[in-house]
């Protein structure tokens, strides 16, 4: 639900920026814009083994006895109470009216199907169609290869009621909901106090849906559970956009702008994204070998004191550092410490690496 008398919605599906909102008055730091339960909670294409219900982390696989599926001891009950409507019950009972029951031998083949669980779930849904989707773009990407293989072939072949019924969702309808998935979900995990992950799942919310992208974005989101809240990072004037970012903050621009060519299908041209510096923080550049200062630019180039890269040895040098953090899961403190001290040689003091090394370090001690 909107905060009342605080936004507005403009522009329409279709446009160049399509739907999205505005603050409808100036609005302060920390104040919440939306809260929103979601249309369709499910697991995600790529994850480990989880529930389908609930999508808590199994330390081994279980299933439903009646379809096969991946499920936690506390869901199964739940989806013997006819009385506890679920997701997985609706799903459940259309495998089992169409004589489908799935046998999984080991846990990595269990996982493949969760593709296609919550594009089912979708499917079941009504006015999802609202969506944005880009079916035109994803068309015979890897994505949708993917899709037409593992995911297609199953949904397509459900009939309502069963072997006699009619089928009920059509190869291009089941492509058009991966792509709403694809294009709209939040991605939604739980982790404990030692980092390990307890729960993750991927959820699609009606409203939340309609906020654009900006990598210095005006809002950010928490959730409770499934459900989410967004609130105001800084203050808002009358008429400005409300944005979001679609990726992780701490990634740089190219990182950022792969995850949005690939998946939601656009380029970003904000401030940021325009900006080899990326706002004076020079998250992606190398140490000037010569003077100490940032190298930025194609190629990099030091504007303190002339000293230039390749752009290939710029890519070494990332890939040298990245695998130098790779190897310290597991070792001890001072081992961590030395390795900064290395990387604080080759990268500019607010890289991308030494800040997600630096996050890991404080989690580790």
């Amino acid at each position: 639900m909107w905060t009342e008398g605080i936004v507005q919605v403009e522009g329409s599906r279709g446009s160049g920026a399509g739907r999205f909102v505005v603050a409808a008055k100036d609005l302060p730091t920390g104040q919440l814009v939306l809260t929103e339960t979601p249309v369709v909670f499910g697991p995600k294409q790529s994850s480990p083994l989880v529930c389908v219900q609930c999508c808590g982390a199994l330390p081994e696989l279980r299933v439903c006895d009646r379809c096969g599926l991946p499920l936690c001891l506390s869901c199964s009950d739940k989806n013997l109470d006819v009385s506890s409507a679920t997701d997985h019950q609706a799903e459940c009972l259309l495998f089992s009216q169409n004589q489908v029951k799935f046998s999984f031998r080991s846990s990595e083949e269990a996982v493949k199907v969760y593709s296609m669980v919550t594009v089912l779930r979708l499917l079941m849904k009504s006015n999802w169609e609202q969506f944005e989707s880009h079916s035109a773009q994803r068309t015979d990407s890897p994505i949708w290869i993917y899709n037409q293989k593992f995911v297609v072939p199953l949904l397509s072949q459900l009939r309502e009621g069963g072997p006699d019924g009619q089928l009920l969702f059509s190869s291009e309808i089941i492509h058009e909901a991966a792509g709403a998935l694809d294009t709209n979900t939040f991605e939604v995990k739980t982790v404990d106090n030692t980092g390990s992950v307890t729960s993750i799942g991927r959820a699609l919310y009606l409203q939340a849906a309609l906020f654009n992208n900006n990598c210095s974005p005006s809002c950010t989101r928490s959730f409770s559970d499934q459900q989410v809240s967004f609130f105001t990072t800084r203050p808002v004037s009358a008429g400005e956009e409300l944005t979001i970012c679609y990726t992780g903050l701490l990634q740089p621009t190219t990182t950022r702008q792969a995850v949005f060519s690939q998946t939601k299908h656009f380029t970003c041209c904000c401030d940021r994204c325009r900006d080899h510096t990326e706002k004076g923080t020079f998250l992606s550049s190398l140490a000037c070998s010569g003077c100490g200062d940032n190298l930025s630019g194609s190629p990099p180039a030091c504007s303190a004191c002339g000293e230039s890269i390749s752009s290939e040895r710029e890519q070494q040098v990332v890939e040298m550092c990245q695998n130098l953090v790779k190897r310290l899961d597991g070792q001890e403190c001072m081992v961590w410490l030395s390795s900064l001290k290395k990387l604080k040689k080759f990268l500019s003091v607010h890289h991308f690496i030494l800040v997600q090394l630096k996050l890991k370090f404080l989690t580790h001690a």
